[in-house]
């Protein structure tokens, strides 16, 4: 009977962790980006009612240059990444090691190893993924530096 318990309670926690939190996440990040969205909308209308012989991408391009300067660049996003996936699969690496080799920290050598295994796949995971965004995302980059640039220079 206790293993039927322990068994829906691993399932439910695994479902929960791997299942529910990102859906939430992705719910809530959504819900974001649509209220960002509705407040561009409004701003625009606003103004366009006030006075009908503005451009309306221009103003966009305002709307975007204004709600962009306090959000980190694409290119300190990617290096994030990579920061993260360095942390990762160092972390990953000695885990897996010391708990391969006996000098156990967790208790049992299979959590450790296992979590190092882990862990150094989700490093790995990201490094590929910041080499992958950085060749795919060489353009926005290019072009959000020079940009920035611009801004730099007329300030």
């Amino acid at each position: 009977m206790e293993d039927i318990i322990e068994l829906i309670a691993m399932t439910l926690v695994i479902g929960g962790l791997c299942i529910a939190l990102p859906l939430v996440i992705l719910w809530m990040t959504n819900k974001r980006k649509n209220h960002e969205i509705d407040k561009k909308t409004e701003i625009l209308m606003t103004m366009l009612e006030k006075n009908p012989n503005l451009d309306p991408a221009e103003v966009l391009d305002k709307l975007d240059m204004s709600s962009e300067d306090g959000k980190k660049s694409l290119k300190e996003r990617l290096l994030e990444k990579l920061m993260g996936g360095c942390t990762c699969t160092l972390i990953g690496i000695v885990l897996f090691f010391t708990h391969l080799f006996g000098f156990v920290f967790l208790g049992d050598k299979t959590n450790g190893v296992v979590l190092g295994g882990v862990l150094t796949a989700i490093g790995i995971a990201l490094i590929i993924y910041y080499f992958v965004s950085k060749k795919m995302l060489q353009s926005e980059i290019a072009t959000e530096e020079k940009r920035i640039t611009k801004q730099q220079i007329s300030e």
